[in-house]
């Protein structure tokens, strides 16, 4: 059985250590700007958007566990925010471990994500995926997530020759 289980504060504290890492790097790749500079664009991101850490209002960080009779695995880790009075969710993070990537656990995830928000009235999900990221985007685009905007860049010198 597939469940989303709440992080602890001590879990908090390492995925935030993390996501600051993880997400400083998509920053850096995908606008091609120097660690540094990405590093701190997205700590001002995810300090502003987790401004009281687990106790943000409608911020919410889970475990996405696989049960198998008495055993747990942690397949990977979800963040979203729902805002109920404009009636929708949106997905911050979502990541699995690699040795779960490929077997349809994003998939099922997002399904049960959907199940959850549909029963608290909420009527659609957001989120933002990287260019680069063309595999999340098959699997968005396969359960029905539609395109509302893109950002486009050109880059008009070598970056990495001046």
């Amino acid at each position: 059985m597939l469940k989303l289980q709440t992080m602890t504060e001590d879990e908090y504290i390492v995925y935030k250590a993390w996501i600051v890492e993880d997400y400083a790097g998509e920053i850096s790749r995908n606008l091609r700007i120097s660690m540094e500079e990405a590093r701190a664009s997205a700590i001002d991101q995810i300090d502003g958007a987790l401004s009281q850490g687990l106790s943000t209002p409608n911020q919410f960080l889970y475990h996405i566990v696989l049960t198998t009779g008495d055993q747990e695995s942690r397949l990977g880790h979800l963040w979203i925010d729902v805002d109920s009075q404009k009636e929708r969710c949106f997905i911050y993070d979502i990541y699995l471990n690699e040795e779960f990537r490929h077997q349809g656990w994003g998939r099922k995830t997002l399904e049960l994500l959907e199940i959850n928000m549909k029963q608290q009235g909420i009527l659609r999900i957001n989120l933002h995926v990287f260019a680069n990221n063309t595999t999340a985007q098959e699997l968005y685009t396969k359960m029905g997530y539609e395109f509302t905007s893109m950002n486009m860049q050109k880059w008009l010198v070598d970056k990495d020759n001046g």
